[in-house]
């Protein structure tokens, strides 16, 4: 097979490929998600987790020093 043959051959197999997957897109339409997400209460949903630790350093803190050997 010529060069030019092949690469004809490629580029119509992959616009029949794309062209078959914009059909099935346009058959069933966009997805909708499969959970509503419903934000009633303002706030954090895990208070625990977003608090601020007390043993966390803030910011511009400097690493614990390790001693002489590190």
């Amino acid at each position: 097979m010529k060069t030019a043959t092949k690469l004809t051959a490629f580029l119509l197999g992959l616009a029949v490929v794309f062209g078959a997957a914009y059909g099935v897109g346009q058959v069933t339409g966009p997805g909708s998600p499969a959970v509503e997400i419903h934000h009633d209460e303002p706030g954090p949903a895990n208070p625990e987790h977003d608090a601020p630790e007390h043993d966390a350093p803030g910011p511009g803190s400097h690493p614990p020093e390790r001693g002489p050997d590190r």
